[in-house]
């Protein structure tokens, strides 16, 4: 072959390079339209200070003021470096401010050995509230001002672009770096220019309908139980994304867009704001017994920002709370018990790509809410279990709760995973390879005067209008309990779509879902229904189709992917893992979905809500369920623990109820090293030479 004709080859083999190493997982199951590239959520190659140095002497257990603490950050500040705390009880009485400058870590001796009390005098304002730690930009650019910084979005609109077109780029920064905050107005609503008001009416377009306005049913308009929540007037749709680039007007972004109806007629528009840039909090716990602070945790404007290996108790209103953020990481940590009316685990308001990964959660009225305009995070293989409720009503393990999109759930072990429609919809959801069990037993201690858990007790709810999302490879339901599989009975049915208080049902939600692979315990069988020539089509589906192939808007094939059977590829083991993590250890992976034989989760067994007894619950031995045995196979077979209910089972030896006191947590004891995998990023720059001699 000539060397003319090599190079020409070898420059078609780079330009099919990006489309191979792009390659989503998720490919020949969703269609594009449907889904996100989640392969870089948050930090690319994981957690950024493994081999940062020590910022100047260990900081020993003490009582007082946590200036000392203070001025070693700001010592340390810029430096990549990390402060370390000694073992002991920190008895402070201020809080913990981080530099603006960022790039330091607070790092503890251990969950079990660094522990910070809140005092009960109360510590010092952050910027949305008491904070025990707080962790903010300089820059204070606040989404309800209006921002500043607002200028107009021109073009470049299509879903998967990664260069837009602005009015103006004067203050973007891609070397500091700038978080650019993309927004248009909701459905039904424009304004006369970018900085104008939104005006106009939610009215349902029967499509992907992007709405935060309260239901009113003399429009009928709006479609939310209680109006907007945290973000810009009837601007609800909205990504985050970092400048990587200026040139002109023309400013490429770092993750390309995920919305598919970015449109000139909403008026799309830029604001943005300079972070405080790499930033964490690792390896100690905080307890909040005296209820002296509204976080214990408060990060505000910030960007590859993270929480790693903690503990969190006895919070009273939020115990990470994260405003604005971007390519965040919490991981690889545990809550118990928070004490509040109204207390989350984790709060997001606003932001994208963040990864909320391998987490456990006991005892907590809202373990993980998305209460704010967000999009594109991945919720991935937390344990989630014993949500502190005094009542016959079963609160949701996490919440979609406001203005919400292509979020993906994987790989969760949880009671519930839940589209509220409190605050607005949420739309081009994904929940792949979980284990929800719409239940709960009142043996422990969470009913109230009810004797049982029979309201809201259903695995997947997604609330009206909350349309086009993707339900893959799932495993739901609890077995003698519940009685439908899929409608809109929130209590007995496994999946509940298209369910309102203040709204009319919406037959589209169930209309546009794609369902592929799901394991049920009504069924009692894996559902293959795309068409005739699947698995179980005319037994198991009574020729009735659940993929949406047909509908308005972005429908999606019958996937290529999964009925192994009907001579199928499988199912990739994820969406956005590349391959198997160190942080799984021996543990199966995957752990949950159809193609899962053998599971090593049973159930416990005896009369349900039987005091004492931890019957129904889910457990890896028969030393888990006291006073019965385990019951094997469970669930089909479908379920392994992943490694944060291995961890929070067989490790930390927590009940299968969740009831109990706060237990030791040792991160590094469940799961040693845990960086993600990351695809390799695709080649830039090419120049094509061709050489005649």
């Amino acid at each position: 072959m000539k060397r003319s004709q090599l190079v020409l080859s070898f420059f078609i083999l780079l330009l099919m390079y990006p489309a191979a190493a792009n390659a989503q997982l998720w490919n020949g199951v969703i269609s594009p339209s449907r889904a996100a590239d989640w392969s870089q959520v948050g930090i690319p190659g994981g957690l950024p200070d493994a081999n940062w140095t020590q910022c100047g002497s260990t900081i020993g257990a003490y009582s007082g003021s946590a200036s000392t603490i203070n001025s070693a950050l700001s010592s340390c500040a810029g430096q990549n470096k990390y402060l370390l705390l000694g073992p002991g009880i920190f008895n402070l009485t201020s809080s913990i401010s981080f530099p603006s400058g960022g790039h330091v870590v607070l790092r503890g001796s251990g969950a079990s050995q660094t522990l910070i009390n809140v005092p009960a005098s109360g510590v010092g304002g952050c910027q949305l509230g008491t904070s025990m730690i707080c962790i903010e930009s300089s820059d204070q650019t606040y989404t309800s001002q209006p921002p500043p910084t607002i200028t107009a979005w021109t073009a470049g609109y299509a879903q998967g672009s990664k260069q837009i077109t602005l009015a103006n780029t004067s203050g973007i920064k891609p070397s500091n770096p700038t978080v650019l905050v993309l927004e248009q107005c909701e459905t039904g609503y424009t304004a006369t220019s970018a900085t104008a008001a939104c005006t106009g009416a939610a009215r349902d377009n029967g499509q992907l309908f992007v709405c935060a306005d309260a239901y009113n049913a003399s429009g009928p308009v709006g479609c939310s139980n209680n109006g907007p929540g945290n973000q810009n007037a009837h601007r609800g749709q909205t990504e985050y994304t970092i400048a990587t680039a200026v040139n002109g007007n023309v400013v490429t972004i770092a993750s390309p867009l995920r919305y598919p109806n970015w449109s000139s007629g909403q008026t799309p528009r830029v604001w943005f704001f300079q972070p405080i840039v790499q930033v964490g909090v690792e390896n100690l716990s905080i307890d909040d017994s005296s209820k002296g602070a509204n976080d214990l945790i408060q990060f505000f404007n910030a960007y590859q920002w993270w929480v790693s290996g903690c503990r969190f108790s006895n919070w009273g209103r939020w115990a990470v709370e994260a405003f604005q953020v971007t390519n965040g990481i919490v991981k690889d940590s545990y809550w118990y018990h928070s004490t509040g009316s109204d207390s989350y685990g984790i709060r997001f308001e606003i932001g994208s790509n963040n990864l909320i990964q391998n987490n456990i959660i006991t005892q907590t009225f809202a373990p993980l809410v998305f209460d704010g305009a967000s999009s594109g995070n991945v919720i991935a293989y937390n344990y989630i279990i014993n949500d502190n409720y005094q009542s016959d009503y079963m609160r949701g393990s996490t919440f979609e709760h406001d203005v919400n999109a292509y979020d993906l759930y994987e790989g969760n072990a949880v009671n519930q995973i839940l589209n509220d429609g409190n605050h607005g919809t949420a739309n081009m959801i994904t929940r792949f390879r979980n284990f929800a069990l719409g239940w709960d037993s009142c043996a422990n201690g969470q009913c109230g005067s009810s004797t049982l858990k029979d309201s809201s007790t259903t695995a997947i709810y997604s609330a009206s209008y909350g349309r086009y999302e993707n339900n893959i490879a799932n495993v739901v339901g609890m077995p003698g309990y519940h009685t439908g599989y899929k409608g809109t009975n929130a209590n007995l049915d496994v999946f509940t779509l298209g369910q309102l208080n203040a709204a009319p049902n919406d037959p589209l939600v169930s209309a546009t879902a794609l369902m592929w692979g799901n394991y049920d315990v009504v069924t009692g069988a894996v559902r293959w229904c795309g068409n005739s020539s699947n698995t179980g089509w005319s037994t198991i589906c009574a020729g009735t189709p659940e993929v949406p192939t047909g509908v308005t808007g972005y429908p999606n094939a019958i996937p290529s992917k999964g009925d192994t059977a009907a001579g199928q590829p499988a199912l990739p083991a994820s969406f956005y893992l590349s391959s198997k993590p160190s942080w799984f250890g021996s543990l199966p992976w995957p752990a949950i979905g159809p193609d899962v034989t053998g599971g090593n989760i049973g159930i416990c067994s005896g009369v349900l809500n039987t005091l004492g007894h931890f019957s129904g619950m889910p457990a890896a031995s028969s030393l888990q369920c006291l006073l019965t045995s385990l019951t094997t196979p469970a669930w089909g077979g479908h379920v392994n623990t992943n490694p944060a209910m291995n961890c929070y089972l067989n490790v930390m030896g927590g009940r299968p109820d969740g009831t109990g006191s706060l237990l030791g947590f040792d991160a590094k004891a469940c799961y040693g090293g845990s960086t993600v995998a990351q695809g390799p990023a695709a080649p830039t720059n090419l120049i094509l030479v061709i050489n005649t001699n």
